[in-house]
């Protein structure tokens, strides 16, 4: 008994932690050396049918921030924004193109009934003044039902995802 509240604050932890999230990485377009832009824009989009989904909402504000985070983190650019008011050197689109959104609460309440959280994105990178095509990237990540609760949510996979495609400008 003396041992209980180690093993909860174990179990706890591993619940909490849950399973890395490994997005899977495929290049559609080579990167252009983009060393000469100094502005970004950023902007989300999605097919009608996946903005209406339960989640969207979140999940598309989340990786717009977490994107724009991680891109401003790096500091390879002087001005990094999502709005139009910005006269962008270049601009980064982040098309959702698969989306089945699973809260955390519900993993854990549910596991594998909360069903497979599924995140891909498509990150489409053209010159803001020109409108060259400059690079295309596709990111994504299902989770499986081996995983249980410790699969990955929705959030988690935002998280891996944007820092992945943030790294590849």
């Amino acid at each position: 008994m003396k041992h209980a509240g180690l093993i909860v604050a174990a179990a706890t932890m591993l619940v909490a932690s849950g399973c890395a999230v490994a997005p899977k990485v495929q290049q559609e377009q080579a990167v252009a050396d983009l060393s000469r832009y100094q502005a970004v824009r950023v902007s989300i989009e999605a097919p009608e049918q996946i903005r209406g989904q339960t989640g969207y909402d979140t999940t598309a504000a989340e990786l717009r921030e977490r994107f724009v985070a991680n891109l401003k983190a790096k500091g390879k650019y002087s001005i990094v924004g999502t709005g139009t008011a910005t006269d962008p050197d270049l601009d980064v689109r982040l098309a959702i193109t698969d989306f089945h959104y699973v809260h955390g609460a519900a993993r854990f309440l549910t596991g594998i009934l909360s069903g497979h959280a599924v995140l891909s994105v498509t990150m489409t990178i053209t010159d803001g003044k020109s409108g060259a095509a400059l690079g295309s990237v596709d990111a994504g990540d299902s989770s499986s039902h081996a995983q249980g609760i410790l699969g990955a949510t929705t959030s988690r996979q935002v998280e891996a995802i944007a820092n992945e495609l943030a790294g590849k400008i």
